[in-house]
């Protein structure tokens, strides 16, 4: 699994709430009751692409889902936002994403002269919690009552903010979701603070071993191990994992080495990987000289594939477009 554009967050948010047993769950749980009341869940599906503007990738996690609300297509939109401090814009972003996914689907039906309503949804977690409006008006440079004569002349968004920075661990545990869902909650919400995150998840061994039950319950988890196993980056492999073990249980021990095994082999990639960007960032500045910034951040994000066909592509090339294609 790729886990290069936000990880350790984006991969295991993708993971899980791709799946929509588990989306369905934190949507159940998040969304006003009158709009829950008038989704059929059963029709969830999640649909392809990302929205989210590239320099923001290492910072938002979006997946975007249809389902059949009172009978009729919608959209919903599930944003997760795994930075320390709050997006004061996030409105207005959202508003950009929410266009851009209007956008998609004109293209794809020309025809159309309606649009699925589109409902976003942010999940957030901070160390102070969320701070800024959720209102696309909360936003606006006016007066109250300039906003209010301005009325339906401006645009207005609400985004439905799911914000877990200080939610009690009996709260996550007692939401109406799957075991995966709330485990996986349980570690975003302690993340930023590993030693806390590995001394409670005992307590949590219950719904580990229930996630374990599920079809591929063992799988999901060994990606939970490596996301807590990549929070404690910074100390001794070993010990990290012996603490892990023993916070974790003695039925973990296949799970966690396995996800010990892979964060190790996915380091190794990404090493090679860097350095492979590094030695064709060095060849295209000694062909074409001092590289523009968009050159160097659009090597930075690309693929390893892509990485390998310009390194050929440079030795011939006569020019950086010939070398790259348009930029």
């Amino acid at each position: 699994m790729k886990t290069r554009r936000g990880a350790p967050h984006d991969a295991l948010v993708r993971a899980t709430f791709s799946q929509t047993e588990h989306a369905a769950g934190i949507l159940r749980a998040v969304l006003p009751r009158a709009i829950a009341a008038r989704v059929d869940f059963s029709t969830l599906a999640l649909c392809p692409g990302s929205f989210v503007d590239r320099v923001l990738q290492s910072r938002h996690t979006d997946l975007l889902f249809s389902v059949k609300l009172a009978s009729r297509d919608a959209l919903v939109y599930f944003l997760f936002e795994h930075q320390s401090s709050v997006e004061v814009l996030m409105a207005l972003r959202l508003l950009l994403y929410v266009a851009r996914i209007w956008e998609r689907h004109l293209r794809a039906h020309p025809k159309a002269h309606l649009v699925p309503p589109i409902v976003p949804v942010v999940l957030h977690h901070s160390e102070h919690g969320w701070s800024a409006s959720t209102t696309l008006e909360g936003l606006l440079d006016a007066d109250e009552e300039t906003l209010k004569a301005l009325g339906e002349h401006t645009v207005r968004m609400r985004f439905v903010l799911d914000d877990i920075s200080k939610v009690q661990d009996r709260t996550l545990r007692g939401r109406a979701m799957t075991a995966l869902g709330r485990l996986v909650l349980f570690c975003l919400r302690h993340g930023r603070e590993p030693d806390e995150l590995m001394r409670r998840l005992r307590r949590w061994r219950d719904v580990v071993a229930e996630v374990r039950r599920a079809p591929h319950g063992r799988e999901a988890l060994e990606l939970v191990w490596q996301y807590i196993l990549a929070a404690h980056a910074r100390r001794r492999p070993e010990d990290v994992t012996a603490r892990l073990l023993e916070a974790a249980g003695e039925e973990a021990k296949e799970e966690v080495m396995t996800a010990a095994d892979m964060l190790r082999e996915e380091g190794r990639k990404e090493g090679e990987q860097r350095g492979e960007r590094k030695i064709l960032l060095k060849q295209l500045h000694a062909r074409f000289g001092d590289l523009p910034g968009f050159v160097v951040a659009r090597i930075d994000a690309a693929e390893p594939k892509q990485i390998e066909r310009w390194a050929m592509r440079v030795l011939t090339a006569p020019t950086l477009d010939e070398v790259l294609g348009k930029t």
